[in-house]
């Protein structure tokens, strides 16, 4: 008894296996907590990254919603269609700017030809001598020469005239942007492309991720269909619709008159189609045109009765009337309407495109404006807990996003709290916005990388624990034996005074 007595717990066979399984089990626990088998390091918060097997797709923003509003910076792109390959086959439309060689034969002499170099005004009309002011805006060179002969004719019998456009100002287009020579550039052919385009302008650097180019698109059906004033077409349907029916134009009149006109009234005209021009109302030059386009020009205090194809007739009131449509003009007044148009953005990759993919080849039309943006330059600012905080130049390839600018920064520090990161946006001219981001959230990817900009901020945080953790890190270094941390201050009292010379040097 007196020697079970002196034995201690650990000294028992019992105690020292339990000793030795707890031991077993502190260092397992204390390796899969340093290590982390493809999980974050629970010891170490700066450790991240996502580190799974199951590969995944994440977006990166361009601009962050709760700090940034949509004030027209950002454009809506579009991609390039199959009517952007077609080639343009119409006839030239002239315009402001065109200069004309104009010929007319037997007007002051007869059998003389005079000629006459005009340029069209910015109103679309061009002035010759005892004909006055003739409107040409939109009109081809055979349109030109008929309302030329129409305004001879009242002079001569059988008038004869000859138009030349010697310098076509519509058939120009700009390109603008990181070229070697942006200007203005003339069509030589209705086929010229973006990538000829481009070349005549001394070509762009191909790192460039996207080309721009701007086009002007009508509004009008008229204008989308193609015939303009004077053509005597009709215009086209403006959507996917099928043309109105007689019953359904019946149904338009009835809501716009409020009573329904008796088949005596030309029911051939009334089962026609609406707004077609060309139709010869029941009474002409009863009323005058009625103008459905805002900022038009006033209409003629004597109105005249119209010519075949001059306007549009609608039933409006109990009555014909004559209408004016956006972008068609209006032979009785004499006046050209202007059309409405939109801006469309189409954006064009770049490296598709040099690689010969001729979807994105596009033809380039009229009034094109190519754009090649210049890379971003400027500077972001990284601050707080990463290894290297400072002032980096956004690159001049590639896009920088916060992930990458972390990493440029040599990573994140050991007092890092990834959860913590602070973005400081300028917004406006003199405004600033500030928001958290989840860096680990980002490395996991279960939340969105962001593009940064130039004079951003990133400010990583830290908290309470983060240097606690730090410390217990600290002990677990293996440099200079186990657990075992020298200062090179003390390196003297190691490893002894360094040698001298004895040469009888300084």
């Amino acid at each position: 008894m007196s020697r079970l007595r002196g034995l201690g717990p650990s000294s028992l066979p019992g105690s020292r296996r339990a000793w030795s399984i707890l031991a077993a089990c502190g260092l397992g626990l204390s390796l899969v907590t340093l290590t982390a088998c493809e999980t974050d390091s629970f010891i170490d918060p700066s450790v991240v990254g996502r580190w799974e097997r199951t590969p995944t797709t994440v977006p990166i923003l361009e601009r962050i919603a709760a700090i940034e509003d949509d004030e027209g910076e950002f454009v809506e792109y579009t991609d390039p269609t199959s009517d952007d390959l077609k080639v343009d086959a119409s006839d030239y439309r002239i315009g402001p700017g065109d200069q004309l060689d104009i010929v007319l034969y037997d007007m002051i002499v007869p059998r003389q030809p005079d000629g006459y170099q005009r340029v069209v005004d910015a109103r679309g009309s061009i002035e010759l001598p005892q004909l006055g002011s003739i409107p040409v805006n939109g009109l081809t060179a055979e349109e030109t020469v008929r309302a030329i002969q129409d305004r001879m004719r009242p002079f001569i019998g059988n008038p004869l005239a000859t138009v030349n456009v010697t310098n076509p100002r519509q058939m120009t287009f700009h390109v603008i942007g990181a070229v070697r020579n942006p200007a203005p550039y003339f069509m030589p052919t209705s086929e010229y492309r973006v990538l000829e385009a481009l070349t005549a302008a001394g070509g762009f650097p191909e790192t460039t991720p996207y080309v721009y180019v701007i086009r002007q698109v009508p509004l009008s059906p008229e204008a989308t269909a193609g015939p303009r004033a004077g053509s005597g077409a009709p215009p086209a349907s403006s959507g996917p619709s099928a043309p109105m029916s007689g019953e359904d134009l019946l149904q338009v009149i009835d809501e716009l008159s409020g009573e329904k006109p008796s088949p005596a009234e030309n029911p051939s005209v009334l089962s026609s189609a609406w707004n077609q021009p060309g139709t010869t109302p029941p009474t002409q030059g009863a009323e005058p045109p009625i103008d459905l386009v805002e900022n038009a020009a006033p209409a003629p205090s004597q109105p005249t009765a119209p010519a075949p194809g001059a306007g549009n007739w609608m039933y409006l009131d109990n009555r014909w009337v004559q209408v004016r449509t956006a972008g068609g003009g209006d032979a009785v007044s004499g006046t050209s309407e202007p059309r409405l148009v939109t801006q469309r953005v189409i954006r064009i990759p770049v490296k598709p495109l040099l690689s010969g993919d001729a979807r994105y080849n596009i033809i380039i039309r009229a009034g094109d404006i190519v754009r090649v943006p210049s890379p971003e330059t400027g500077i972001v600012y990284l601050a707080g807990q990463v290894a290297r905080p400072g002032v980096y130049q956004l690159p001049d390839v590639g896009r920088l996003t916060l992930m990458r600018a972390i990493d440029a920064g040599g990573g994140l520090g050991q007092l890092a709290i990834p959860e913590r990161v602070d973005l400081t946006r300028m917004v406006g001219p003199d405004r600033q916005a500030m928001i958290r981001l989840n860096l680990r959230a980002i490395n996991e990817g279960t939340q969105p990388d962001v593009f940064l900009r130039a004079d951003d901020r990133i400010n990583v945080g830290t908290n309470f624990w983060a240097l606690p953790l730090a410390i217990v890190r600290g002990g677990f270094r293996m440099t200079y034996g186990f657990g075992f941390l020298l200062d090179r201050n003390f390196g003297n009292d190691v490893f002894g005074p360094p040698p001298t010379d004895r040469g009888g040097g300084f």
